[in-house]
């Protein structure tokens, strides 16, 4: 059964899936759960392993999944009685204490560019174990060898990319192209196609960006969508370097994760 769990468990982490673990730490007197038993629940309700069953499996599951919608994990201590207001209802008598571990899913970074900027981006994202795409239509800037940790490294432009159907849960879409056009070419269509909980940015001066505002508006995308394109993409900082706007460009995705105490994606 542990094995189940575990199995499943590095699915989810591969997939970039929101998932809890609800751990039995503590049993005292008659309970079916024994220490060490673990439950996992997914955000859709899908459960592998079990607590003990029963109203206290039920109920550890609900905690579950509101402990998954708040994004932190929480203890929860219950008696195994049929007393009038207790969280679990049961005859054993018992009394339990679980800790309801979450895992959350981590940004998911699709990088139109593989030049030199999105080298530095990806060495980060590396380090900090985000999952991430890198889009180049140059054969040699599309290398899997220059992006060991990338989910995919595909030579191919943002259009022809983003009709597959087995694309990762993207949250950040940045562009770091060679050109505007290539830029356009994969923010556009992901503007509309992926969820409202991405978010969009490009490197890139002003009159720039401004041009590329008109390009995207004789494709169909509106004022309100390309309002939520951020240019330049990256917190002020000053940086100059590619590892310095690789490094602009994360700590703004870092703060863009929700309960953090920052300014956010703005």
């Amino acid at each position: 059964m542990l094995h189940d769990v575990f199995a499943r468990a590095a699915e989810l982490i591969r997939s970039n899936r929101r998932f809890a673990l609800v751990h039995l730490v503590k049993v005292k007197g008659s309970s079916p759960g024994k220490s060490g038993f673990k439950l996992l629940v997914t955000d859709n309700g899908e459960t592998v392993g079990t607590i003990g069953g029963g109203d206290a499996e039920r109920q550890m599951i609900a905690q579950a999944l509101e402990a998954m919608r708040e994004g932190r994990g929480r203890s929860v201590a219950y008696e195994l009685s049929s007393r009038p207001g207790n969280l679990v209802q049961s005859l054993c008598g018992g009394a339990n204490e679980v800790f309801i571990e979450v895992f959350m899913e981590k940004p998911c970074l699709l990088l139109l560019g593989g030049g030199h900027v999105a080298r530095a981006v990806a060495g980060l994202c590396a380090m900090l174990e985000y999952p991430y795409v890198v889009l180049d239509d140059r054969v040699d800037f599309a290398k899997a060898t220059d992006f060991p940790s990338a989910l995919d490294v595909v030579c191919a432009r943002g259009g022809d990319y983003l009709t597959r159907e087995d694309l990762p849960k993207f949250t950040h879409v940045i562009g770091l192209g060679y050109d505007a056009e290539f830029d356009l070419d994969g923010l556009v269509p992901a503007l509309t196609q992926l969820g409202e909980g991405v978010r969009f940015g490009t490197i890139g001066s002003k009159p720039k960006f401004a041009k590329m505002g008109e390009t995207a508006s004789q494709r169909g995308i509106s004022p309100q969508q390309w309002a939520r394109v951020k240019c330049p993409v990256g917190m002020s900082i000053g940086a100059q370097t590619p590892a310095e706007i690789a490094l602009a460009i994360l700590a703004e995705v870092v703060a863009s994760l929700p309960g953090r105490e920052s300014h956010g994606w703005k």
